[in-house]
Order: structure tokens, then sequence, then C-alpha cells
């Protein structure tokens, strides 16, 4: 077994990482990296969004040993990361910062952002129309679009069903033509 396998399981990862394969507990932030970040800089902002991440991983890492079911690591390490993020937020003083879906679009789609978005209205249009859906089904569909997780890592990191996770993203895609017309 190696514990660098992008395809073995969570519990698996989880219980090699408590036994001290740190390379178990790196693949575990690999996989979920992308959906922390999203947490953390849906709650505290852009800005302290890396290093919200990075401390919910060393207090998820101290933390693992107490798990009392590996099967639900990423349900476990939403929880870790939102908790973290709403202490760290308090501790700061600030209001829950807007995303800034220009710097997302950016960052992860930067061979689509021309094609698709030829000036600055269609843009700022995407952008609300982004921040208008509903957060149950923003984050859903930023996971999937633009960090490419698979529906079932997605279903795991919120606590619900995969068919939930579909459901979501489905009604995200709807709302969205809905907002942007003239993209439909």
């Amino acid at each position: 077994m190696q514990a660098n396998d992008p395809q073995l399981p969570d519990a698996i990862l989880v219980t090699a990482a408590i036994m001290g394969d740190l390379s178990a507990f790196e693949t575990l932030v690999k996989r979920y990296r992308p959906a922390v970040m999203r947490l953390a800089r849906a709650i505290v902002g852009r800005e302290d969004a890396e290093d919200v991440a990075q401390d919910a991983f060393l207090l998820a890492f101290k933390a693992l040993p107490s798990i009392e079911e590996p099967e639900h690591f990423a349900a476990w390490l939403r929880a870790v990361t939102r908790r973290h993020a709403l202490r760290y937020r308090e501790r700061r003083g600030r209001e829950p910062a807007r995303p800034d879906m220009d710097a997302v679009l950016l960052d992860q789609i930067p061979a689509l952002r021309e094609p698709l978005l030829e000036d600055r209205e269609a843009e700022e249009a995407v952008e609300q129309a982004l921040i208008d859906l509903p957060p149950d089904l923003r984050l859903p569909l930023i996971m999937k679009v633009f960090d490419d997780l698979p529906l079932t890592r997605i279903a795991a990191f919120l606590d619900v069903p995969v068919s939930t996770v579909k459901w979501r993203i489905y009604n995200a895609r709807q709302t969205l033509r809905a907002l942007l017309p003239a993209a439909s």
C-alpha cells in the first residue's frame, strides 16, 4: 500500500496518518485543499483564507487521533475548518467578505477568461450572478466547476448525499441561466 496513492479511501489514509504516515496526510491535504480553501474564503475572505486553511489542516492533523469515524473524514475536516474560520473571523472582528469572483475566475480558469468573458460588463454580470446564488448552491457549483472536485468528494466535504450535490449543482446552473439570460 502506497499512502500517496490518490485512489485510496479516506479511512485508510486517516488510519495511516494516525499511525504516523505523513505521506498519507499529505494525500488528504492535496485531496481536500481546494474545498478547504473555498470554505475558508467564504467565511474570512480572500486575504486570510490561505492562513485559515493552513491552520485548519494543522489543527486537523493534531486532532486526527480523536476522529471517531475515519470514513467521514471530509465532513469532519469541513467542521474543523468552519469552526476555525469562524473563530478567526471573530478574533479579527471582520464581517464575512464577499468572494471576489473576478479573482477566482482569473486564478482558476485563466484560459477560459478571455473567450468566455469578452467585456467587463459580462464579467461583472457573471460575478454578480454567482454572488446572488444561495450559498448552498454556490459552493458545490464552484467546487465542481472551478476546483474540478469529484461529486463524491464534494458530497463528503459538505456531508450530504451525492444526489443532493447533483441537485444543488443542477439548480445552481438553472439559476445562473435565469440570472444571465444573454448567456443561454
